[in-house]
Order: structure tokens, then sequence, then C-alpha cells
């Protein structure tokens, strides 16, 4: 893992603060679990606007593409998936 150091404005560093406090976890946790999700919102709004496709935002990702279809789909992301993704996506599950 690489250290970094950033500045955070107030409100972000509240909202850190907020986010380990509730969660009973360290700020350092809290804000990679902040970091992690603003990431997946990133790669969800590219890959609504056309910019990523599901191939690429799964592989961003780490995962197979139908646990990306998952990801975006709890984001409230649906469609622009194409039927060579859905043929890969059904290629990819056990069984």
């Amino acid at each position: 893992m690489i250290t970094k150091t950033l500045r955070l404005p107030d409100a972000l560093t509240d909202a850190v603060r907020d986010v380990g406090q509730s969660e009973h976890v360290e700020e350092s946790t809290a804000m990679r679990k902040l970091l992690s999700m603003g990431y997946e919102l990133y790669l969800a709004e590219h890959y609504r606007s056309g910019s990523l496709s599901l191939r690429q935002v799964a592989a961003r990702l780490g995962v197979s593409l139908s646990e990306a279809i998952d990801r975006l789909r709890e984001l409230g992301v649906s469609g622009n998936v194409s039927a060579d993704d859905t043929l890969e996506s059904l290629r990819s599950l056990p069984g």
C-alpha cells in the first residue's frame, strides 16, 4: 500500500470524521471507503455517458463483467450494454 499526503477542505475532513464515527472505524479506513465509493461513482458516470465501456469499467474495478453490471445497477446505472458484453458476462458465470 502506498502512503499519500493530501490537503482536505474542512467539509471533507468533517465528512471523513463523520463516516469514521458512524461506522466505528479509523479515519484512514473511512477515507479509503469514501475514495473507493467516489471512484465507483466516477466510473459509473463515465459508463452512463458512453465514454467507458462495461469491459473498461470491469477492468478498472478489477471485477468480472457480471460483477460490474451488478455494481452499476446498485448505483442506479443501467443500459449501455452491448450484446458482446452480455455474452461475455454469461460466459464468466460459474457452472
